[in-house]
């Protein structure tokens, strides 16, 4: 005949000497996760900020120029807009350029 309860004495005894922690004890484990959590975000900003500080100061050194290079930008669009071959003609001309500068200076590092 098999009971309700079909597991050996032997095992019922070792699970209850593996409790549950109780809430308190469960509440300290997870602030000291937490806490790890926060000294790993710590340590993880300041090194992306290290990482980060030439391209905030390249960017310092170009952010009083981003105005007139905008109202530039929208002047030079105007022109193109109107005839848009140009742009075409003007991207072609650009990229061809561009081929050929890095063909000289394949050449000349060989």
């Amino acid at each position: 005949m098999v009971r309700g309860n079909d597991t050996p004495r032997s095992e019922r005894k070792s699970s209850q000497a593996e409790r549950k922690p109780s809430r308190a004890e469960r509440k300290a484990e997870l602030e000291a996760t937490i806490e790890q959590q926060r000294l790993d975000l710590l340590v993880a900003s300041r090194r992306w900020q290290s990482a980060s500080l030439k391209i905030d100061a390249g960017w310092q050194t170009l952010a009083p120029y981003r105005k007139p290079a905008l109202i530039a930008a929208g002047l030079a669009a105007l022109p193109l807009l109107r005839h848009p071959g140009r742009l075409t003609r003007w991207g072609r001309k650009l990229v061809v350029t561009a081929l050929a500068a890095q063909r000289v200076r394949r050449l000349l590092t060989r």
